[in-house]
């Protein structure tokens, strides 16, 4: 079953007018949450077979604190997901990730849950799928071997889950 998680960056320090968007590091909050999403991952089996991470500083160290406990898994950083359309996205999982089983991707909104919702066949009754906030995780399953096999919206929703939401 092919598999594509979603995670959105941990809590960034407040945007300053002297610093760039994409240098914003990770919030104090924002480090402790990529430590508890991390483990959450590798707990529940969640860990890919590589993992694509937007170049901005917030998301590289999001995957930095997010994977100190996982073993060594395969990361390719790239600039053109950051802040990108659900488009682009899913042409860089297709380009890297597409003879794989599992991809990850730590990256931003709103390319992220627009990404989602066009990979989501029919959302589970109840959940708000377009509250998509920082250290939330979203894994989608797929009927088909690998990556580069995926159809639009034909994914089910297997976890959704808000770091507010661990215990």
């Amino acid at each position: 079953m092919a598999r594509i998680t979603l995670f959105r960056h941990a809590k960034a320090e407040t945007p300053d007018v002297e610093k760039a968007d994409f240098d914003r590091c990770l919030a104090s909050r924002g480090q402790r949450n990529a430590i508890r999403m991390g483990r959450f991952i590798r707990e529940k089996g969640l860990l890919p077979d590589l993992v694509i991470v937007s170049k901005a500083a917030r998301t590289r160290e999001t995957f930095e604190l997010a994977s100190r406990d996982w073993p060594d898994i395969p990361v390719v950083f790239l600039d053109s997901i950051y802040e990108a359309s659900a488009t682009t996205v899913m042409a860089a999982i297709e380009a890297h990730g597409g003879d794989c089983e599992r991809v990850m991707v730590i990256g931003h909104n709103p390319g992220l849950v627009v990404l989602l919702h066009n990979l989501v066949d029919s959302p589970p009754s109840g959940l708000n799928m377009s509250y998509f906030p920082t250290s939330c995780v979203a894994d989608i399953g797929f009927d088909v071997p690998h990556i580069r096999d995926i159809q639009p919206e034909s994914g089910r929703l297997l976890s959704f889950i808000r770091v507010r939401e661990l215990s």
